[in-house]
């Protein structure tokens, strides 16, 4: 037999009830919420501008036709293009390199014991990693930066349950699909359809005084995969130059290529 409730409920326990219901506050940083899509884009554009040069170590795990396993990376780069990466073994020691200053490049490959050098197209940069990009691309990339459809039509929503704006831009029978997290206002999500591209996410953003990054990239395509952690890496530290000289070991063959 169901009784009455006579007592009222505890405050506290009406309390509880009441913050369970109450939807959850979202943080847009001290600009507020954005008026419309191209706003979005231009919180976007700035927080990634804010990190132009990473140095430090990564793990690189790669799971593709070629092979699969993980590798130490010692990772430099440099906004706009220019790269310094070095696989390392168990001890630390230095076992391939590739190096671009964004229009040439040095490859060297301990495993064939050869330098390759030639123009930094995406096919060639492809030969350090199985994912084909310009070094333009794949800088953009290790600095935490998102490529965009260019000249594309702009709109948003925002998923309150998830926390995030859907950003979506179109031109003609090409749609991507970006999931932006605030109030980093960094991207956290790629997809694009239409068009063969890779499926990108960023991941474990980390604030660094008033700029953030990514600490965790994963790249996908055709089969494809790449995830890189950030580990050690220090921000905006001036890099010297002599770091993306192209000089191959002493007595190695160099192989000049297309």
């Amino acid at each position: 037999m169901l009784q009455r409730l006579d007592r009222p409920f505890h405050p506290l326990v009406l309390g509880a009830l009441l913050f369970c219901g109450c939807p959850k506050q979202i943080d847009f940083g001290k600009d507020g919420e954005p008026k419309d899509a191209q706003e979005l884009l231009q919180r976007v554009a700035w927080a990634e501008r804010q990190v132009s040069s990473i140095k430090g170590d990564a793990k690189l795990k790669i799971d593709s036709a070629r092979g699969k396993g993980s590798v130490s990376l010692f990772a430099a780069v440099n906004d706009p293009a220019q790269l310094h990466l070095e696989t390392l073994d168990f001890f630390g020691r230095p076992t391939g390199s590739f190096i671009s200053d964004g229009k040439t490049f040095g490859l060297y490959d301990a495993n064939q014991g050869k330098y390759f050098t030639g123009p930094a197209t995406a096919q060639n940069v492809g030969r350090f990693v199985p994912i084909a990009m310009s070094p333009l691309e794949l800088s953009a990339l290790l600095l935490g930066r998102a490529p965009r459809l260019p000249d594309a039509e702009a709109s948003m929503s925002f998923d309150a349950k998830a926390g995030l704006f859907e950003l979506t831009l179109k031109r003609e029978s090409v749609t991507q699909h970006l999931s932006v997290q605030p109030p980093s206002y960094r991207v956290v999500k790629s997809r694009v359809e239409g068009v063969k591209a890779y499926d990108l996410d960023f991941d474990d953003i980390q604030a660094v005084g008033s700029l953030t990054y990514p600490r965790k990239v994963l790249l996908e395509a055709g089969g494809e995969k790449l995830e890189l952690n950030y580990k050690d890496i220090s921000i905006n530290e001036t890099l010297e130059e002599s770091m993306f000289e192209q000089t191959p070991p002493a007595n190695i063959p160099v192989v000049p290529v297309e």
